[in-house]
């Protein structure tokens, strides 16, 4: 690596109060022609790329901190073929996205219909209380499907019946029953929450899980089909 050009190479480089400086190579000078290309769009970083020479510019981490990319060091050429092809492509590109943008809605749409169909199907209410069954879907639903959230709705790990249970157990526990009422007179005063005790470890708050769970129970036999 040592003998190669190191404009030949696709190196990650630091800028420093020195200059640009690299773990193995030690201190780099710019290869003539070359400019930087600034992080931050994709479709010009790509291409750039694409096209062979490059260098990843970072700035060194500091104390406490994680190293901050800057763009790319780039022959000039490249850089302008780049910033023509995104002037040529934007308006395709632009309906790319808008395409993408429906398609991901159509997708949703979807799949929320679906997960209120499952948690009907788990609900299996009398027919005489189809609306409090309806609430339960579109508000276990709302609440567990919430995009980027980590909840039961967006899991993989489960199943849609599974988590169409969970979904909806949450959502009478927070809505038909007591728990709510029992937590905010919890005694929390004490509870350091930087300490990575969760709630779950408080002998208190199990017990009031666990009145909540039979309650649930209790609300889903009485609306049920027998």
């Amino acid at each position: 690596m040592v003998d190669e050009d190191p404009a030949r190479l696709h190196l990650e480089v630091y800028d420093t109060k020195s200059g640009l400086w690299h773990p193995e190579l030690g201190d780099l000078d710019q290869p003539d022609g070359w400019d930087l290309l600034p992080a931050g769009d994709a479709f010009l970083t790509r291409q750039v790329k694409a096209a062979g020479a490059y260098w990843v510019l970072f700035r060194p981490k500091g104390r406490g901190q994680h190293r901050h990319q800057l763009g790319l060091l780039a022959p000039i050429e490249s850089i302008a073929a780049a910033r023509e092809a995104a002037a040529v492509t934007a308006a395709r590109r632009e309906t790319q996205r808008e395409s993408s943008s429906r398609q991901r809605e159509r997708a949703e749409a979807a799949y929320r219909a679906e997960f209120e169909e499952a948690v009907l199907r788990w609900l299996a209410f009398a027919p005489q209380h189809h609306v409090i069954a309806d609430e339960i879907a579109r508000g276990a639903v709302d609440r567990a499907a919430v995009v980027g959230s980590g909840r039961v709705g967006r899991t993989k790990q489960l199943t849609l019946d599974e988590r169409a249970a969970l979904a909806a157990r949450a959502f009478i526990r927070h809505r038909h029953t007591g728990y709510e009422d029992r937590l905010f007179s919890l005694e929390l005063g004490e509870l350091d929450i930087d300490s990575g005790i969760g709630m779950s470890e408080v002998g208190d708050y199990r017990e009031i899980k666990r009145t909540a769970h039979g309650e649930v129970d209790a609300f889903l036999e009485q609306h049920r089909v027998h």
